[in-house]
């Protein structure tokens, strides 16, 4: 969608796909999350946009031991039932699958409290380069004034969160100030909001962002 007005993103790198969430312990993190979205935005916690797990093999090619990941996946299926398995890439140019294999399991916002229970009982989780599991959970929101609660005005963009709880918690995030320049109003805003972003706010990964001369695409520089 082509922008109306200058707004305010912020927003990672092409290079960077994810960052570290704040907190450690699966318990914290998710504490952290639920605090900004309750906090700063419209989100309901409890209603995601969606929420599915993924959780993968050992890769045994590479050193990996399988009988701890076997175990958290027995674990997973005996609670969440049968999951859809597939090879997690195959060689090419023979097209063999790979031994390694991911399992996916698709599940309901109703399902949220009882998974996140369920990962912090199985801390600390075993270290592979993939998995063995993890949560995916993705939020779309607008933001609001921790203060007031008013939902800001003027808010061209939906903001998102696309999470993921695991041993080494991350996100990709999206947040759109409905800022025109990056004035004290702006600059006001964004420290109110902060203390309770579950993640290192980091200016240089901010953007002004406007329509091109021509009316036909979104362009962005540096604040």
């Amino acid at each position: 969608m082509l922008a109306q007005r200058p707004y305010i993103i912020y927003k990672l790198p092409i290079s960077r796909v994810t960052q570290a969430l704040i907190g450690g312990k699966i318990e914290k993190v998710w504490k952290n999350i639920e605090n900004f979205l309750m906090t700063c935005t419209t989100a309901d916690i409890e209603s995601p946009n969606s929420v599915y797990m993924v959780g993968y093999t050992a890769d045994e090619e590479h050193g990996e031991q399988p009988e701890l990941a076997e175990e958290v996946l027995t674990k997973v299926t005996k609670v969440f039932g049968e999951g859809k398995t597939e090879p997690v890439g195959y060689l090419y140019p023979a097209n063999i699958p790979l031994k390694q294999t991911k399992t996916e399991w698709a599940l309901t916002k109703k399902d949220l409290p009882r998974v996140i229970d369920f990962l912090i009982k199985e801390q600390p989780l075993p270290k592979y380069n993939l998995g063995p599991i993890e949560l995916i959970i993705s939020y779309d929101f607008k933001l609001i004034d921790p203060n007031t609660k008013e939902e800001l005005p003027d808010q061209q963009y939906i903001s998102n969160f696309l999470i993921w709880i695991t041993k080494n918690s991350c996100v990709s995030a999206s947040l759109c100030f409905p800022f025109t320049e990056p004035n004290q109003e702006f600059w006001n805003y964004a420290n109110n909001i902060e203390p309770f972003i579950p993640f290192k706010f980091d200016i240089k990964h901010l953007r002004l962002g406007r329509s091109n001369k021509k009316g036909t695409s979104n362009i962005f520089s540096k604040l």
